[in-house]
């Protein structure tokens, strides 16, 4: 009878909470380690291009770099360390 407490009678879930917690479960298994590698990779370019112009001015190709998927991935798995 607890079961009836997660779903309806067609068998969808109706807790809210409990439908949030799945899908942030779900997405987590999805996602694989080279999507994670290039989630990071991307913050990192963020960082780097939310950064003041001094970066740039010495090192102007870097903002073309940080458009490449190659160099993203890169990034994400550890290729620069940006100090805060």
């Amino acid at each position: 009878m607890a079961s009836l407490w997660y779903s309806r009678g067609q068998g969808a879930i109706i807790n809210e909470m409990l439908v949030r917690k799945l899908s942030a479960l779900m997405d987590k298994l999805k996602e694989t380690k080279g999507a994670r590698v290039f989630k990071r990779g991307f913050e990192k370019a963020v960082a780097l291009l939310n950064k003041d112009e001094g970066i740039f001015a010495w090192a102007p190709r870097l903002r073309d770099w940080l458009k490449d998927s190659d160099y993203v991935f890169w990034l994400g798995a550890g290729g620069l360390k940006i100090g805060t």
